[in-house]
């Protein structure tokens, strides 16, 4: 399984608070993980908001290390979900 490439849908519940979007996608950038689109929907008060992505093709070792990391920031709220796409992105 590690060594399998697809692109990938993630939803992380952050926080809507500056930088927060940054250091997720930095984490993605720093194991080889490509961003393809990203939607923020809602801006809540004290409440997590989903942070929609779609990868480019990336190994899965790579996205695992990333969620990882991504699921310890402070500002998270739950574990990432994420769902393998064949296809890609259109």
């Amino acid at each position: 399984m590690d060594a399998i490439r697809c692109c990938y849908y993630l939803r992380v519940m952050a926080q809507d608070r500056p930088g927060v979007l940054s250091r997720v996608a930095g984490l993605l950038g720093q194991n080889d993980i490509s961003i393809a689109n990203v939607i923020q929907k809602g801006r809540g008060t004290r409440e997590a908001v989903p942070v929609v992505m779609l990868s480019h093709e990336a190994r899965e070792r790579d996205m695992r290390r990333a969620l990882a990391a991504i699921d310890r920031l402070p500002d998270v709220a739950a574990a990432t979900t994420m769902i393998r796409v064949e296809g890609g992105p259109a």
